[in-house]
């Protein structure tokens, strides 16, 4: 029996596990990828207090081995279910296994949304790609597209630029949604184009991506481009499919927590991006984690007080 259980090392996760450990109680972390969650894959933080400009990965691996160094049991595992039994929780991982835990806090954050058109599921990953990060080196000298208007697609841009790649940015919408300052210099930077109001009707190759079929929302005109490569920066989706029978997620899939980063069910907290709030960063999830730690070891305490 764990006291609790966290599911997801993404940056709220293992802040959570460091102030509950400290707290002395024993507890595991979940993760079905590396630490870190999509923070690992990302190039250049630059708002993270103390920090100044790390890389996601950097980052990452030093909040892994600050868990690490205090005693944080550590699973690989993709969580398929959480069963509530009261007084403790069942956690099922899809390889079968089951961990029992007096708490759980879901910090699974979000997995990216997919474009949704012709061709998308058959070049996954033979030209399609989600992480500029991971798949960038393969266009060195060529040119690329990349999905989106925001901070996150306009940061994956310019990192791709870096290594000697030529971007069009295409968003469907006629502006960027990016902050003024990202969106300024990616402006400035000579390599990329941009392309708006525009969205992706079908992906085409043989074995690999080759072009990509674009129409302008507005006059429904299309062309064409030739293209090796599609990074895909268009938001996120929950990762909450797990808890759907609990009952805690609101309509978008997202988990509705309070200020103390409480479900409504007894015992189940959430932090992060996987719940409905307003702003999505490092730093609150950070501060979400330390929120749930503390509201956990209370909840721990009654549960033992009670008994």
């Amino acid at each position: 029996m764990n006291d609790v259980i966290i599911i997801g090392a993404g940056p709220g996760g293992m802040t959570a596990a460091i102030y509950t450990q400290r707290a002395n109680l024993e507890t595991m972390m979940i993760e079905k990828s590396a630490p870190g969650g999509y923070m690992v894959n990302t190039f250049e933080i630059e708002n993270y207090p103390g920090f100044g400009r790390v890389s996601g990965y950097e980052l990452s691996e030093k909040m892994f081995n600050h868990t690490q160094e205090l005693g944080v049991k550590y699973q690989y595992g993709d969580v398929e279910k959480i069963v509530d039994k009261d007084t403790y929780k069942e956690v099922h991982t899809q390889d079968g296994k089951v961990y029992k835990t007096k708490a759980v806090i879901v910090g699974s954050g979000t997995v990216p949304r997919k474009v949704g058109s012709e061709g998308e599921e058959k070049f996954f990953s033979k030209g399609i790609s989600f992480c500029a990060v991971c798949d960038g080196a393969f266009f060195k000298g060529q040119e690329v597209i990349v999905l989106g208007g925001g901070n996150s697609a306009l940061d994956e841009a310019m990192y791709l630029t870096s290594m000697d790649i030529d971007v069009t940015v295409v968003n469907i919408l006629d502006s960027l949604q990016a902050d003024k300052g990202t969106v300024e210099k990616a402006k400035k930077n000579p390599r990329i184009k941009f392309l708006l109001g525009y969205e992706v009707v079908k992906f085409e190759g043989e074995d690999k991506l080759e072009r990509v079929t674009l129409k302008n929302v507005k006059t429904d005109e299309t062309m064409v481009k030739e293209v090796p490569g599609v990074f895909v920066f268009i938001g996120q989706i929950p990762n909450s499919v797990f808890v759907k029978d609990l009952g805690i997620t609101n309509d978008r899939g997202y988990i509705v927590a309070n200020e103390r980063m409480e479900t409504k069910v007894p015992g189940v907290f959430a932090i992060g991006d996987v719940i409905e709030k307003e702003l999505r960063q490092i730093v609150t999830a950070t501060g979400d984690g330390a929120i749930a730690a503390q509201s956990c070891a209370k909840y721990i305490e009654n549960l033992q007080t009670d008994a």
